[in-house]
């Protein structure tokens, strides 16, 4: 190698082995305006129970009220009542509603598909 090319690779690893500091990319002015601006933000306080053995003496609660039977049954009634909408739908497309027309769809762009395949 050339002497400039050690120079240069020299230069570089000494420019490496500096470390950069935002003081160095940010004059100390605006710093110490942003410090000023910021609001001081107390940290966010814990429970009072944090690190506390819970009490089981005491009643526990909740997190969402309970369903009664009643509502249980209503809502069991509709979903029923839709799973058998559903299968009937399903059903009758299955049985024979509109398969004349898939029958034509399929011998017409099956033999199109196939030549795309193909290459043809």
């Amino acid at each position: 190698m050339t002497m400039r090319c050690i120079a240069l690779l020299f230069g570089l690893f000494l420019a490496g082995c500096a470390t950069a500091t935002i003081e160095d990319a940010v004059p100390a002015g605006a710093l110490a305006e942003a410090d000023a601006a910021a609001p001081a933000v107390s940290p966010p306080e814990r429970a009072p129970t944090a690190g506390v053995y819970p009490n089981l003496n005491e009643p526990r609660t909740a997190a969402a009220p309970q369903i009664t039977p009643d509502q249980k049954a209503s809502e069991t009634a509709d979903l029923r009542a839709k799973r058998d909408a559903l299968a009937r739908q399903t059903r009758g497309v299955a049985a024979g509603d509109g398969s004349a027309e898939l029958r034509r769809l399929a011998a017409t762009h099956g033999e199109a598909a196939l030549k795309e395949i193909e290459g043809e």
